[in-house]
């Protein structure tokens, strides 16, 4: 049975690597990338991007961008809050994640039907042959590493093999020459207060989040993007040292501690 090599592409720290060991030959290269759009990716991710996809091309990894439209839209006018925003009820808890399986893993099972020759609502059969589906995944999150839902299709996590920690990643871009960004949606809750402050200090992203986060709430009330539940642009990202408070390391340590 013919196997067709296929890169899930976030655009990330450790899937560009993935992308890029194949690009110098570390591993298998796969025929086809496909990265799936939800059009409010941060704007360090769609710059990577038009560096990334010229060497990958060149490599003849083919690549593919999918969307099924912007999350932030469809989020607004959806029955249902996809995006996984904190609820200010009796207690703070985190809503449900949908976003990832809805806007990233079902277009990119769609491609890859495609590209094997499975047109939409079109059962598999062996001689449309199985998709080795290459994931980025790292060993210091090697829980994410699970097998695919769809029996054609097998996983497979060249870092794992490789031993390779998020840290190995940065190493190995670093010495090739190649930077890459930690790829995230603009409006995702899960971002700390360190890419809260980045984000910020984009005025254009900056003013989208802003909009959102009150948007969402008119939508759904109670939810907030940001853990405090507080308005995103009404929460203090400042450090704790931009505050005026000292930490533990602000004086010269002596050694004597015994730690």
């Amino acid at each position: 049975m013919k196997q067709t090599r296929m890169l899930s592409l976030g655009a990330g720290v450790q899937s560009t690597t993935v992308a890029l060991l194949a690009v110098h030959g570390e591993i298998e290269k796969p025929a086809h990338a496909i990265f799936a759009d939800t059009q409010i990716e941060n704007q360090a991710t769609y710059q990577h991007l038009k560096r990334l996809i010229p060497i990958m091309e060149k490599a003849g990894i083919k690549t593919h961008i999918v969307t099924v439209g912007n999350l932030g839209e469809i989020a607004l006018k959806a029955n249902y809050n996809p995006i996984p925003s904190y609820l200010n009820g009796a207690s703070v808890s985190l809503g449900r994640r949908q976003c990832t399986y809805q806007h990233k893993i079902r277009p990119i099972v769609a491609k890859q039907r495609e590209l094997i020759g499975l047109q939409k609502g079109q059962r598999w059969k062996p001689e449309n042959g199985n998709i080795i589906n290459l994931m980025g995944i790292s060993v210091d999150e090697i829980q994410r590493a699970k097998d695919n839902r769809v029996k054609y299709i097998k996983n497979h996590f060249p870092l794992l093999d490789l031993r390779m920690k998020r840290t190995d990643c940065l190493s190995w871009l670093d010495k090739h020459g190649y930077t890459a960004p930690r790829s995230a949606c603009y409006i995702c809750p899960y971002h700390s207060d360190k890419e809260w402050r980045e984000l910020k200090e984009n005025k254009i992203e900056w003013v989208k989040i802003v909009k959102f986060d009150e948007a969402m709430r008119e939508k759904y009330p109670n939810t907030y993007l940001h853990k405090s539940c507080n308005p995103i642009n009404e929460v203090d990202l400042r450090t704790e040292e931009q505050r005026g408070q000292y930490t533990l390391f602000d004086n010269e340590c002596e050694g004597m501690c015994g730690l």
